[in-house]
């Protein structure tokens, strides 16, 4: 690991001469997902989960005790209820008010948000659809190197705007006990089923359920490699919100931007994990030398500094290119979770922009303010995912059934069956031809 003492972010300066150049310095960032540990990741996962599957109980508590010191029997997994109220009321009052501001301010997008879904309902003729709530949904929630009560208002709340009825929180208790932040954000989301295990096994256990753990439909939110990975290998038996990778900001500026206000962004990334990245794309060599002169004074006295510093020694990177065209075509690139612009006119950007999870418009708009505050979720498509997936929203919380219905007349009703056997027949099946003709007055062996 990186030396808080010697690093300097100085080192992580690169003046790329050709986009090609730029890309490959990047290669780390490319490749994070399939580094030397990740065959060993894929099969110790599989090992889990084939406990959990074939044992249930017992292949859960054997994890958890091993894993995460889980200490008591399976009658130990389920959270008391009142234990959650005690939990919010446990909380300094002026927490209280900063999430039950976040509360309103994420239930008032999503609710704006799923005012915009409608169902649309069949005519004679004319095909429609149905958009349902999911039944069931689990709602996993990190507690590894940090506590992650955000993460339950940024799931939990926008279930319940979708309508989902059912939500179980899992969520690990270190040595039997979870941390009372996140206990209180389930009760003010109004979950009252929370699993005190977390890892492979609770991932295990909400898609194959087990004695004591009803299975789920779905399940969603982020954790570290090996929760990615269970998650990987359980979907299709239930829905995934997304596979996530480490975090990540890519920060387009330019030489306006506030050197401090860049270097803070990026160490707010890169002490997430050592994993994380944390990259700047600018047309100012000035910006990026002041920035990495800001960095290295920050880091002095941040508490996971040692977190931060390997971070961004791995993949961390204060890019000079050629130009906002350079940087926006690289940000695509990379289709990053984060990305901020802070730029002159950042809103001119916006529509040059196709693939990020979410686009913070200005210097003023922090990414940490969507970690906690603004409304969207944070739960964002990483590693490159951006490109063809989407943040969790009302929409992850649903599902849509077509509707069809019948015919607008008996001519189109004579057309379709007549081309629908004869598509059928091309593929040589049939009995689709006769069903469709039996919507007829054809002979099945008509020929069409």
């Amino acid at each position: 690991m990186s030396d808080p003492s010697i690093f300097s972010a100085n080192s992580r300066i690169f003046t790329p001469a050709s986009p090609i150049e730029a890309e490959n310095l990047l290669r780390p960032i490319f490749d994070r997902s399939e580094d030397a540990d990740a065959q060993e990741v894929r099969e110790a996962v599989r090992e889990i989960l084939y406990d959990v599957r074939t044992k249930g109980d017992a292949g859960v508590l054997k994890w958890a005790s091993s894993l995460d010191g889980f200490s008591g029997d399976e009658k130990a997994f389920a959270i008391d209820p009142e234990r959650l109220p005690v939990a919010w009321n446990s909380l300094p009052g002026n927490v209280r008010e900063a999430f039950q501001e976040a509360k309103k301010r994420i239930c008032d997008y999503h609710v704006s948000a799923l005012s915009l879904l409608h169902d649309h309902l069949p005519s004679p003729g004319k095909a429609g659809f149905r958009l349902t709530p999911l039944e069931r949904v689990g709602i996993y929630v990190p507690g590894g190197t940090a506590a992650y009560p955000s993460t339950v208002l940024m799931t939990a709340l926008v279930a319940k705007v979708a309508g989902v009825k059912n939500i179980v929180g899992v969520t690990p208790a270190r040595n039997g006990e979870v941390p009372p932040s996140i206990l209180a954000a389930f009760h003010l989301s109004g979950v009252t089923e929370v699993i005190g295990i977390g890892g492979v096994q609770a991932i295990g256990a909400l898609a194959f359920g087990t004695e004591s753990v009803m299975r789920v439909d779905k399940i969603v939110g982020p954790g570290n490699r090996f929760v990615a990975e269970a998650k990987r290998q359980v979907f299709g038996l239930v829905d995934i919100d997304m596979i996530a990778g480490p975090t990540e900001v890519v920060i387009i500026a330019d030489e306006t931007a506030n050197p401090r206000w860049v270097a803070a962004d990026l160490l707010a990334q890169a002490e997430h994990d050592t994993r994380s990245s944390a990259i700047l794309l600018t047309d100012s060599l000035v910006l990026a030398k002041e920035t990495a002169r800001e960095m290295d004074e920050m880091l002095g006295s941040l508490p996971r500094s040692a977190i931060a510093t390997e971070s961004i020694s791995r993949y961390g990177y204060l890019m000079v290119v050629g130009g906002m065209d350079e940087a926006l075509r690289l940000s695509d690139r990379i289709a990053p979770e984060h990305l901020e612009l802070h730029v002159v006119q950042p809103m001119t950007l916006v529509p040059r922009l196709a693939h990020a999870g979410a686009i913070f418009i200005g210097e003023s708009s922090a990414e940490v303010f969507g970690d906690y505050m603004y409304g969207p979720s944070h739960v964002l498509p990483t590693s490159g995912s951006a490109r063809f997936s989407s943040p969790v929203s009302v929409e992850t919380f649903m599902k849509r059934t077509s509707l069809i219905r019948g015919f607008g007349s008996p001519e189109e009703q004579e057309s379709m069956v007549r081309m629908t056997a004869l598509l059928a027949r091309l593929e040589g099946l049939e009995g689709h031809a006769r069903s469709a003709l039996q919507r007829a007055c054809l002979n099945d062996k008509e020929t069409i």
